[in-house]
């Protein structure tokens, strides 16, 4: 491969990613790095790019997303480069794809197919081998997450209970691996099985191991509802007892806490001041996205694998014990947003209300039978928290942002392809809800370094070459819940690594 010539970014404003009020200046791009920042005089042989009026950024990282699969299936990625984004961080709410053996990942992969897709993907028995796939084939980075209930099923099985000693011992030296492989910390997601047998000795085991290499415990807390201050002092706790930071998932008050974020947060304050590390991610929607099961059924349901599940929900008993069980909620508020297989695709957008209604069943009913008919591959978008909540979570110091991003269905959740321009135009733009050059330090320097990455994040000579060149005045999502695949407009130019990949608002050739 030859040599590539040096780019200049000429005559835009940079907004550096340290907070720092936006500034005039060029920067110049020598192979996969910043070369200069300043006053740049273009030499012959420069590819010279006129970013007048524009704003010249640090990439995006999105620190929480379900990408796993998808960005390996399509590595141009049109979605993420069209608002800004060049780092991806995989492997969260305790679900990914490695490190597994082909056992285990046949197991995750379906169990797994409603939120990350149903594409072929070897088995990675290391995350190093998982890392080189991303390396190999995507245009962006990839940050990967040890996924706590990936590694519970790899040494027990989908199994309910306390580990073993020795189970936990394997889990332990698997997680000490990954780390030394190249990732960033462990995520738990603790209302999905089988990470919610978890009890907090086991997480704090596989945390201290996470500690020892500088990792991060990253958490989809056990309730986000009447349980959620319980929840957050759970995490809490892990963080303090395995002196390792702490992120918080997803932070959307609900249930008793609804209308009540302002005591959300004060709670997180209160717990860094006894010295708990804490920071907190959202999406930029008011609305949700989750599996179906999720929404309908216990997690324990899921205990030895789908199978398994199919045969509880086809016996009359276990199919009567779970329907007492079924949560209240406003079916009014939640739509499909995917199906399987092409028999029922129809009923991607409908809303459960209408869809029971249809089915002329009850809706605990409706669902089941269709889990069934779907081996359980099917995702719901709904239950919206309150705007003032949302506004005041994301408007915190402590707030990063992350897409959550669900890429499946052909009525997925919006935020796949609008999270970070919505953030930008919508919140920031629009509504004032923190300056441009904060918004800007939140998802770019200090998502890069809360995951321990330092070499990207800001616009200075030396740094990664992962560079974003936008219209602040026109930056803004597109996608909505009826169309939720229009892409992001505003983002002129991205370069990842050096390499331009987005110019002209399209795939540079």
């Amino acid at each position: 491969m030859g040599k590539r010539a040096r780019v200049v970014l000429r005559g835009g404003t940079v907004i550096d990613g340290t907070g720092a009020p936006a500034r005039q200046a060029d920067v110049a791009v020598v192979g996969e790095r910043i070369a200069a920042v300043g006053h740049v005089e273009p030499a012959a042989g420069d590819d010279v790019l006129d970013v007048a009026g524009l704003a010249v950024a640090p990439g995006f990282h999105d620190v929480h997303t379900h990408f796993d699969l998808s960005l390996l299936a399509y590595p141009s990625h049109l979605d993420g480069l069209c608002q800004g984004i060049t780092t991806y961080h995989v492997g969260q709410c305790g679900l990914g794809l490695a490190p597994a053996s082909e056992a285990t990942l046949s197991v995750f992969r379906e169990y797994m197919a409603p939120l990350m897709g149903d594409h072929e993907l070897p088995a990675c028995a290391s995350v190093a081998d998982y890392l080189d796939l991303f390396r190999r084939r995507t245009t962006v980075n990839v940050v990967h997450i040890l996924p706590h209930g990936l590694l519970r099923a790899e040494v027990a099985g989908m199994t309910r209970g306390p580990l073993t000693p020795q189970q936990l011992d394997r889990m332990k030296g698997l997680v000490a691996e990954g780390m030394q492989q190249g990732a960033r910390g462990i995520s738990t997601g603790l209302t999905y099985f089988p990470g919610c047998e978890a009890d907090l000795d086991e997480l704090v085991a596989v945390a201290e191991v996470v500690a020892r290499h500088g990792g991060v415990y990253s958490s989809h807390l056990r309730s986000y509802v009447d349980g959620l201050l319980d929840a957050i002092d759970e995490a809490a706790e892990i963080g303090l007892r395995a002196g390792l930071p702490v992120h918080l998932s997803h932070l959307r008050p609900s249930g008793r806490y609804s209308g009540r974020a302002d005591e959300v947060l004060a709670h997180i304050e209160a717990l860094r001041d006894r010295g708990a590390d804490i920071t907190f991610d959202i999406y930029t929607y008011l609305k949700g996205c989750t599996i179906m099961a999720a929404l309908v059924l216990p997690p324990a349901a899921y205990e030895g694998g789908i199978d398994a599940a199919i045969g509880r929900l086809r016996d009359p008993a276990e199919r009567e014990r779970l329907r007492r069980a079924f949560p209240e909620f406003d079916a009014s508020e939640v739509h499909i947003a995917s199906v399987g297989s092409e028999r029922n695709r129809h009923f991607e957008g409908m809303k459960l209300s209408d869809f029971a209604a249809a089915q002329g069943g009850d809706l605990f009913g409706v669902c089941v039978k269709l889990l069934i008919e779907e081996r359980f591959r099917v995702s719901v978008v709904g239950w919206p928290i309150l705007d003032e909540d949302h506004r005041r979570v994301l408007r915190h110091p402590l707030c990063l942002v992350g897409s959550d991003s669900i890429p499946v269905g052909g009525s997925r959740h919006p935020r796949a392809s609008g999270c970070f321009a919505r953030y930008l135009g919508h919140y920031v733009r629009e509504l004032g809800l923190l300056p441009l050059e904060e918004a800007i330090r939140r998802i770019t320097s200090v998502a890069a370094r809360r995951f321990g990455i330092e070499d990207r994040g800001v616009i200075a000579e030396g740094q990664a070459a992962d560079l974003v060149v936008f219209d602040p005045a026109n930056i803004r999502d597109r996608a909505t819940y009826d169309q939720p695949r229009l892409l992001a407009e505003g983002v002129r130019h991205v370069f990842v690594n050096g390499r331009l990949v987005l110019r002209e608002g399209g795939l540079a050739p």
